[in-house]
């Protein structure tokens, strides 16, 4: 347990430090902190498993790691490769959500005639498309990067929101987190983007983005932890 939370407390406190280098506008402690961010709760990620890490998974974590890297060295130069490395794994997630629904589905009927899931389609819908008429004067390659962010993340918040109101778990729980993290990071890089100079933007940006990690690893724990697709339950 305190191997456990020394990683969480080494990722929270590179966490908080990250913020006020943002805030302060210091590249020194920027350097110094946001490469501890992903290594720090990717371990606590491999403490949590004991080691029976799944391989996919921490493929999508290096590719995490890398696209925020290449954006620290130098955001203008590796502006599109750093896009390219952070979108990769969003696709992996989608292949483990619909890997989620189609297991649920083998448990139980899922039920869509609520009204509160026509009300989130078309919030992310609108989302959706507005976001990407916003970004539409970028050049066409940046755009369609943009583009396949959205759809991801549509598709991501569908997957989430139809489990969450037919299913209750700390997977599924920490699924709805993890999107919802997304969706907010990259909502508001589009904005940072528009409106550079209100560091407010570029806060929630980041703190976000961030957290979205947590979320991430913490979802994923609990995805192996249960007896999903016949794999053997770890024990606490």
């Amino acid at each position: 347990m305190i191997k456990v939370n020394s990683a969480l407390i080494l990722y929270f406190t590179a966490f908080v430090i990250y913020i006020i280098a943002v805030f302060i506008d210091s590249d020194n402690l920027e350097l110094f902190s946001k490469p501890i961010i992903i290594p720090s709760i990717y371990y606590f990620y491999y403490i949590s498993v004991r080691g029976k890490i799944d391989y996919l998974f921490s493929f999508s974590v290096l590719s995490f790691f890398i696209g925020e890297i290449l954006h620290l060295i130098s955001k203008d130069e590796f502006y599109v490769s750093g896009l390219i490395f952070l979108l990769i794994p969003y696709f992996i997630i989608l292949f483990f959500l619909v890997q989620d629904l189609i297991y649920y589905l083998k448990k139980g009927k899922i039920n869509l005639n609520t009204f509160s899931f026509y009300i989130i389609l078309m919030l992310l819908v609108y989302l959706f498309f507005n976001v990407l008429m916003m970004v539409f004067e970028e050049d066409n390659f940046e755009f369609f990067i943009y583009a396949l962010y959205g759809v991801s993340l549509l598709f991501m918040g569908v997957l989430t929101f139809v489990m969450q109101i037919n299913f209750t778990n700390r997977t599924i729980l920490y699924s709805g987190l993890m999107v919802i993290s997304f969706i907010m990071s990259d909502l508001f890089f589009v904005f940072h983007k528009k409106l550079p100079d209100l560091i407010a933007l570029k806060i929630i940006n980041v703190s976000t983005q961030e957290l979205s990690f947590f979320c991430y690893i913490s979802y994923f724990i609990y995805r192996t932890k249960f007896k999903l697709y016949g794999k053997r339950n770890i024990q606490n």
